[in-house]
This record gives structure tokens, C-alpha cells and sequence, in this order.
């Protein structure tokens, strides 16, 4: 009844608007027809639409795809691409994950054959198998498929029936009949495999397995996160850490950000389409009140990794703490180096025999150049890193000041005293500004209070 419904609504309102538009048909003849050639009547035309752009000169259909999912396992959105014939053929094409015969993500065409029909409302169904989209509806647990039946026979909960939900400008937005996900059809501009080459890059450009963490605010920080974004399949939650509110969605990347499956509401305002800011600091929305940023203050503050400090930027007491560190380094041995100074933390021993990772100021030291330059020693004096506030970096000083195995080795030098003097200059909250918000190198730290101007310079993004 849910579905009948929401056709017999879409219906009503289909004809509302054709009864108010100037094109077409003539008011007194729609209301002389009956409701089936009425439907006849929309169908030719939307039939019409898809056949007009997928005339020669013209590239077809983006066809935004999303799958119900199941209670076990949520899937991304897929671009698929189509043309449509007068006669009723349907070339589609795609390069995702679920193609078989040894096709998975690879580009790969398939035509099948479509109608239109006339329910509840007007429907495009592709009414014979087509191996980009029938396996979203086959019945079988896609990753063992074509043998296993899966999730009551349901496999993904996919659609190849699609129902007509309205228009957008050019676009034609559908909703699947069985499952209700939304599937929308945008015209292409460019050659298929380049779309899917340019949609590649842009996901490229604002996420990946090093970044999948970041704000969504609308002026407020840290009110919401989003984490997982690179996979497609993301988790919208209060906090990051044991939250009280989550719930799971999905997207599908396009040329200039991304489209979530649904609709979704922050406050007063909702977001579906994200694209990137001309700033390329965040991604707004469509009305530009919701913005989705990357959280590298977060990520700088928590993570385990080390950033080198770019000497390039050194203040004069630090150049000379820096030179003085490399006398006393080679104290201990003459073909020791000191090969730079980073920030973030080193793995320790405990008394108990378990590993910690211990925040602070590392050396890095490298043997003999028979031995390359990978440093082998990591003598470090302890610096307590955190995030105060949103965008903010502090590093303060510590009040742990055990023994460690790295620094023990220099205990004959005066390296420890001039690491932590260095440390001293450092004291202080910084305002971060990456070189790139989504795909950073460096990060310039800017002093808020105390310090100075620190460059870090960032290990290389992981796709």
C-alpha cells in the first residue's frame, strides 16, 4: 500500500504541473482522457527525453544509482551511464565493483531491452537481463555470486524498475519500485570513460584512506562528524569517540564533490548535494549553509604519526639549538647524523612490558651512510599535543619525564637540554592552515598564543 500510494501522489502532482504548463496538451483534452492515457501521454514524452539526449551528438544519461542495502551490509552509489533507442533498446554501461565474468571494476557496456509502463504512475523498466544494473537486483549475496541466495532473495535490494519522482531542471529523479532508493538521471557531458576518469580524480581530490574524518557544522564546530567518507559508505554521528547518535549513509562521487543517497538534516537545514567550496577549504551544500570540513587538527593532534619540522622556517635560536644538536649527536659517534626534528609520537616499552606512544619533540638519527639515511635512533623529550578548539593545535609542556631507550644513548651529551630548550619555543596554540584542505603536504601552524610559525610537513596522502 506504501508504494501505491506514494504513485497515486506522484501522480496527482504530475498532472498538477502538466495541467499549468503551457506545453503539450490542451487543458480540456487532458481532462476528457482517461488516467491510463494520460499516463501514455507523459510516458511518450519522457521516453522522448531519454532518447533526445542520447541522440549522436550527445553523450546520454549519468544514471546515479543507489541500492536499498541490507540489516547487514550498506552499499555506495554507482555511476552508471545509458542510451536509450526509440526502439526500446538500452545501452548502459559502468566500471563498479559488482560486474561478473571477470569484469569488476572495469569498464564494461551490456544492452538489454526497456518500456515504459503505466502503473500507479509512469515507470522505465528494463525488462530483460543487463549486466551492469540486473545484478543490484539479483537475488544472490553479491560476493558470492551467482550461487548463493541471499537476504530472503532480496540480494542487494536493488531496483531495475524505476519510478518516475519528478524533475530537476534537465534532470529526471526516479525512485526504485520495490526498494524506494533514489536514482537519478543526469545528462553527460563528455565521453563515458572520461566522466568516470574525472569522477575518479574528484574523489581523489577530497578523500582518501588517510583522511575519512570531518566536520559537518553550519558555523558551530565540532557539532557533527562524518567518518568512513572515502568508501562510500559513511557513519554520521555526534562524536567520534563512543557515540550517543549515529546512523549510516550512503553516497556517489561526481565531477565537483559528492550526492548522499538521502536527504539529511543538520539543525534547520538539510544537505544532499556537496560540492567544494571555491576556496577549496570544505564542501557546501546547496543553499552554502552546511559544510562538511577535513579534520587534520584532529588528525595532527591524535595521530601516531611524526611530522617533520621544515627547517626551511627555523627562527635564528632554533637554527643555532638545531646545529648545536647535531654537535652533540655526533658525540657519541662521528659518522652519526641528526637527521631532522619531528613532532608526534614514539612507540616506548613499559615497565609492564606494553607499548605506549609517548608525544613529544623526536630526533631522528641516522647511522653511518654505509647504512643509509633511515633514521635508526629516536631520542625524544616528552611534549603533550592536543586539538583545545576547533582548528587549533597546542603544544604544551610535559610533566613526565621518565628514562627512555632512545634518549639513554645520548646521556653522556647535552642533546636532551637542547631538545627540550627547542621544545620551549614551541610552547603555544596555533591556528592550522594545510597548503591543501583535502590533500595536504604541508600544514603551516600560526601562533594564536605563545610560539611561532611552525611548517610540518606532512607524510604522503594513502588513496
Amino acid at each position: 500500500m506504501r508504494h501505491i500510494s506514494r504513485h497515486i501522489l506522484l501522480l496527482v502532482t504530475l498532472l498538477a504541473g502538466t495541467l499549468f504548463s503551457a506545453c503539450t496538451f490542451e487543458q480540456e483534452d487532458l481532462f476528457d482522457e482517461a488516467a491510463a492515457k494520460r499516463i501514455d501521454h507523459f510516458n511518450d514524452d519522457l521516453k522522448s527525453r531519454l532518447v533526445e539526449q542520447s541522440s549522436a551528438d550527445k553523450y546520454g544519461w549519468v544514471i546515479q544509482y543507489f541500492v536499498a542495502g541490507t540489516d547487514e551490509e550498506d552499499f555506495e552509489g554507482f555511476n552508471l551511464f545509458g542510451r536509450f533507442s526509440a526502439s526500446g533498446t538500452a545501452l548502459l554501461a559502468g566500471n563498479h565493483r559488482f560486474l561478473r565474468n571477470g569484469n569488476a571494476n572495469k569498464y564494461t557496456e551490456a544492452v538489454s531491452s526497456y518500456e515504459m509502463l503505466k502503473e500507479e504512475g509512469s515507470v522505465v523498466s528494463f525488462n530483460t537481463w543487463n549486466d551492469v544494473l540486473t545484478v543490484f537486483a539479483d537475488p544472490v549475496d553479491p560476493s558470492k555470486a551467482p550461487n548463493t541466495i541471499a537476504n530472503d532473495g532480496e540480494g542487494m535490494n536493488g531496483d531495475y524498475n524505476f519510478v518516475f519522482a519528478g524533475f530537476e531542471g534537465n534532470n529526471i529523479l526516479f525512485r526504485g519500485e520495490r526498494h524506494d532508493a533514489e536514482i537519478r538521471f543526469i545528462p553527460c557531458d563528455r565521453p563515458w570513460t572520461q566522466y568516470i576518469d574525472d569522477v575518479a580524480a574528484a574523489k581523489r581530490s577530497i578523500t582518501s584512506s588517510t583522511l575519512t574524518s570531518y566536520y559537518v557544522t553550519d558555523g558551530t564546530p565540532d557539532t557533527m562528524y562524518i567518518d568512513g567518507l572515502n568508501t562510500g559508505v559513511f557513519v554520521y554521528e555526534d562524536r567520534l569517540e563512543d557515540p550517543l547518535q549515529a546512523s549510516t549513509h550512503t553516497c556517489v562521487f561526481t565531477l565537483n564533490g559528492l550526492r548522499l543517497n538521502n536527504a539529511m538534516s543538520f539543525g534547520d537545514h538539510t544537505f544532499q548535494e556537496m560540492t567544494v567550496a571555491p576556496d577549496r577549504e570544505r564542501l557546501l551544500n546547496e543553499d552554502g549553509t552546511v559544510q562538511i570540513i577535513p579534520m587534520w587538527d584532529s588528525y595532527i593532534a591524535e595521530s601516531k604519526n611524526r611530522y617533520r619540522l621544515d627547517p626551511a622556517n627555523f627562527t635564528t635560536e632554533q637554527a643555532a639549538l638545531y646545529a648545536q644538536m647535531e654537535i652533540e649527536v655526533k658525540k657519541v659517534n662521528s659518522k652519526y647524523e641528526l637527521d631532522s626534528l619531528t613532532i608526534g609520537r614514539i612507540s616506548e616499552t613499559q615497565d609492564d612490558g606494553s607499548n605506549a606512544f609517548m608525544p613529544g619533540l623526536i630526533a631522528c638519527v641516522h647511522g653511518p651512510k654505509k647504512m643509509g639515511r633511515t633514521p635508526l635512533y629516536y631520542p625524544y623529550v616528552n611534549m603533550n599535543i592536543d586539538k583545545p578548539t576547533y582548528g587549533n593545535i597546542r603544544f604544551w609542556q610535559s610533566s613526565v619525564d621518565r628514562p627512555n631507550t632512545y634518549m639513554s644513548m645520548f646521556d653522556g651529551t647535552d642533546l636532551k637540554a637542547l631538545c627540550q630548550q627547542f621544545a620551549a619555543t614551541l610552547y603555544g596554540t596555533y591556528k592550522m592552515v594545510p597548503d591543501d584542505y583535502f590533500r595536504p603536504t604541508v600544514a603551516t601552524l600560526n601562533p594564536v598564543s605563545g610560539g611561532t610559525r611552525v611548517n610540518l610537513i606532512l607524510r604522503p596522502i594513502k588513496d
